[in-house]
């Protein structure tokens, strides 16, 4: 076989392939979810900052010290230990309130990355789908050119035809097996992005989409945008900064304040019997000429933590209004796609037979043929966005992004 028409046999058996069934995107979530290594690298980020959650509510847990050491002019070692109880230090308090919202952000800032990630999937999903119908429209043109072909060439022989329609179906399926070789590849890099976030490389013939897809139910706008700036991890995560700021400041301005604490010492130096045992309280009064210049940093911080949130909060209200319009639009775009393609074909078999009847000419009927195969190549385009836009609105809502890609499977794969 000619190496150069392999890539055109294979993403022809490809797309002509019957599936057994369509692939299964929420199973493949919980792979990538345990493979993907960006989101791996997230969650080792969260076990860094549960690490330092735990560190902060550490800090009224007594401290001790052990030291031992030989001078020169000692006949043995010197030993002590020390033991301190942080009693009163209101400094310690407010970092050991930080540790609440400083974990509520290391888990937030976790499931932006699973929403993520489940953004990802479904577009590499849709890249393997939007190549996979191409190769099937394009091998589904090509064999009509070769039908035109045929006819153009009886009537040719007949006398009725004419060389130039004859190179004229010749040119546009030479570029039609071009293209083929341009989807069959874009097919293969599709089909590798996937395995590199699940794990498992496809079958490139389970990505098939119904013929048509219903309407989604959409809610009214109000409920999506309630639901993100109440729950949304985006509005979350923007909250528990500011909260992390705000005992930043707190802080900063209980470093000035004394601080109490119970002590206990020993000390011994053995072989020269002297040994010496204390407890007690202890009082510290900080003064810090650097740090009221650190309070003015921090409160700076605050501010703009609050404007971030703010800023955060009105992406949301937009985002929240265009991805409803889009997914409604969508709808409409999708309905009027499918009468598109119906007036399409009408008009492929229409001009067929003005052609045989000799009112059109070969171009004619190609460029029908060519216009079929981009209205279906648009409705496959329109329905994998419509699934993008139907995905991000429903994690806009703080939807559980497994729910959420469950929800998008069935609208774009479900046979109607």
């Amino acid at each position: 076989m000619n190496m150069q028409k392999m890539p055109i046999v294979l993403a022809g058996a490809l797309a002509m392939a019957h599936p057994v069934w369509a692939q299964n995107l929420p199973q493949d979530f919980e792979k990538a979810v345990a493979f993907d290594p960006a989101y791996q690298s997230a969650k080792a980020d969260y076990e860094v900052g549960q690490r330092n959650v735990k560190q902060s509510r550490s800090v009224f847990y007594p401290e001790a010290t052990f030291n031992t050491q030989r001078l020169a002019t000692d006949s043995s070692n010197r030993t002590s230990v020390s033991v301190t109880q942080p009693l009163l230090d209101v400094q310690r308090w407010m970092t050991l309130g930080q540790a609440a919202p400083q974990q509520l952000l290391a888990e937030v800032n976790l499931q932006v990355k699973l929403q993520d990630l489940a953004v990802r999937l479904v577009k590499a999903s849709n890249a393997i789908v939007v190549a996979n119908e191409n190769i099937k429209l394009n091998v589904t043109k090509m064999e009509a050119l070769n039908q035109q072909a045929l006819a153009a060439k009886r009537k040719q022989e007949l006398g009725q035809g004419t060389i130039t329609d004859l190179r004229d179906i010749e040119v546009k399926s030479s570029q039609a097996k071009a293209q083929q070789i341009s989807f069959a590849t874009q097919l293969q890099n599709a089909l590798k992005q996937y395995e590199a976030i699940t794990g498992v490389l496809p079958l490139a013939n389970q990505f098939v989409l119904p013929t048509t897809h219903s309407a989604y139910g959409i809610k009214a706008l109000s409920e999506y945008t309630d639901q993100a700036l109440r729950a949304g991890p985006g509005v979350l995560a923007a909250r528990y900064s500011v909260e992390i700021a705000e005992f930043e400041v707190k802080k900063l301005k209980a470093s000035f304040l004394p601080t109490v604490q119970a002590q206990y010492s020993y000390s011994e130096a053995a072989g020269v019997t002297n040994s010496s045992a204390y407890w007690g309280f202890g009082l510290s009064v900080p003064l810090k000429a650097g740090t009221v210049y650190g309070v003015d940093a921090a409160q700076a911080s605050v501010v703009k933590a609050q404007e971030s949130l703010r800023e955060t909060e009105s992406k949301v209200r937009l985002e929240a209004d265009r991805l409803a319009a889009l997914v409604s639009s969508g709808m409409e775009a999708l309905r009027v796609q499918r009468e598109a393609i119906a007036a399409a074909e009408l008009s492929v078999e229409a001009t067929r037979q003005s052609y045989q009847g000799g009112v059109r000419t070969a171009l004619d009927v190609i460029n029908a043929l060519q216009t079929v195969y981009q209205v279906k190549s648009e409705y496959v385009g329109l329905a994998t966005t419509q699934s993008e836009n139907i995905l991000g609105l429903i994690l806009l809502a703080a939807v559980n992004p497994q729910d959420g890609v469950n929800e998008t499977y069935r609208y774009l794969f479900a046979k109607n």
